[in-house]
């Protein structure tokens, strides 16, 4: 699948990747509050809103991510479909060798699908069991130049689960709210 270019998606909506990257990240401000948002910022806030921005930006094929010939190569960032695919990949990973770019992106699925879309899931699935697996899928993409950011997301996993349903919910509530530009 061909990824558009930032050009073209800056031409075709109006907004770069650095505005998507603000907005995610003054909402999670505005969410999350002051306090909190001062704590977590510099370490973490900014991945978050990175996560959000790049599910934004990614087109995503569900028929062909639930294919059985999907295969992204080991240093791709890999699509799921939905948090069932994580818990089977998930399974597999546990008994094969480690994949930490795959698990990096199982872990940022999950803050999307268990986190900000929370209660669209939490009537089919267990958000505590999937905490738990977030937490271990960035424990096992904590390598290299990466290992201490990965390392803080699997320490506050439970809690960005909490700041992404906020946010969800904070989103839901403003829709209509009109906000004049700087």
């Amino acid at each position: 699948m061909d990824m558009p270019s930032t050009d073209y998606f800056e031409e075709l909506y109006g907004v770069t990747e650095e505005q998507v990257l603000n907005f995610w990240a003054s909402n999670l401000h505005d969410a999350i509050g002051s306090q909190r948002w001062s704590q977590i910022r510099d370490s973490t806030g900014v991945y978050l809103a990175s996560v959000l921005g790049h599910f934004c930006l990614q087109p995503v094929d569900r028929m062909e991510v639930l294919s059985p010939d999907y295969s992204p190569n080991d240093t791709e960032f890999r699509q799921f479909a939905d948090l069932t695919q994580i818990a089977e990949m998930m399974m597999r990973q546990l008994t094969s060798a480690k994949n930490p770019m795959w698990m990096e992106s199982a872990g940022a699925h999950i803050l999307l699908y268990a986190g900000f879309f929370q209660s669209q899931n939490k009537e089919r699935h267990n958000i505590e069991f999937y905490s738990a697996m977030g937490r271990e899928c960035y424990l096992m993409a904590a390598v290299g130049k990466r290992a201490r950011i990965m390392k803080l997301m699997a320490t506050g996993f439970h809690q960005y689960l909490f700041h992404l349903d906020s946010l969800h919910r904070h989103l839901r509530e403003s829709r209509y709210l009109i906000r004049p530009e700087n």
